[in-house]
């Protein structure tokens, strides 16, 4: 019993930060999964606030793919912006992760009037 329980996939930081997202609504964001936009997907989008989240895999300072350059310039002509959190931090801080998360879309979105 104890063997199959080890043997258990672990939950995906992407499976754990959606719930998250999802229940951003309160506050009126509406993020998507998986969105899909050109040739490419987003992982996370909240189109209001013109934000996509990155979940980067590897180790912070490396470089980006020359396919991810190209990605960004595309979205940044259509007005988005790109939050890029790195898998690993992600994981180990994953409040951290949304207190950035929601530092961004504060910034992005218009004063009150």
């Amino acid at each position: 019993m104890r063997r199959r329980h080890a043997l258990r996939p672990r939950k995906t930081l992407e499976a754990r930060l959606w719930p998250r997202l999802r229940a951003m609504r309160e506050q009126g964001w509406h993020f998507r999964r998986a969105a899909p936009f050109k040739t490419f997907t987003m992982a996370f989008v909240e189109h209001d606030a013109r934000l996509v989240i990155d979940l980067l895999e590897g180790e912070p300072g490396q470089r980006k793919a020359p396919a991810s350059i190209v990605r960004d310039r595309r979205l940044n002509e259509q007005g988005y912006n790109v939050l890029r959190l790195w898998h690993c931090e992600a994981e180990r801080d994953l409040h951290g992760a949304l207190h950035k998360i929601r530092e961004m879309l504060e910034s992005l979105s218009p004063a009150d009037s």
